[in-house]
């Protein structure tokens, strides 16, 4: 039987994003992910995960950290990324970012489906996607 403390837990997760243990399981509405490799490290306490993204039209990714570092490039479609502290960059097929770990960003989608190749190096455990505040 749950608890109350961890079923306001596991709300808490659900609510603010999925743990990387089950990434593929609570991505949000508008984005469907694929982990297609998982391995520890490159460090205790750590792991990388391999995943595809595919993103609806005209559907945006609020502004949000992740725990580690986020390597991404554009199979398909084309959309805006803003990194704090980085101009705006045009997403298109064969584009790349990094993301430094804890640094918001967000993506609106265009008017077509987008596909990425997602790396992310991350802290075990933690939540993979953690909403925050448009910065200013």
């Amino acid at each position: 039987m749950l608890s109350r403390r961890m079923f306001t837990g596991c709300a808490i997760c659900a609510a603010i994003g999925f743990v990387a243990d089950d990434a593929s399981a609570q991505a949000p509405s508008g984005i469907k992910r694929k982990i297609t490799s998982r391995i520890d490290g490159p460090i205790e306490g750590y792991e990388t995960l391999e995943m595809f993204v595919d993103i609806e039209p005209n559907f945006v990714i609020d502004w949000h950290t992740h725990p580690g570092t986020e390597a991404a490039y554009t199979l398909e479609g084309d959309g805006e990324l803003h990194i704090k502290g980085e101009g705006m960059k045009m997403l298109k097929p064969g584009f790349s970012w990094l993301t430094p770990p804890e640094t918001p960003h967000t993506l609106k989608n265009g008017s077509k489906a987008s596909k990425l190749f997602v790396t992310f190096t991350v802290q075990k455990g933690m939540p993979l996607s953690t909403p925050v505040p448009a910065p200013t």
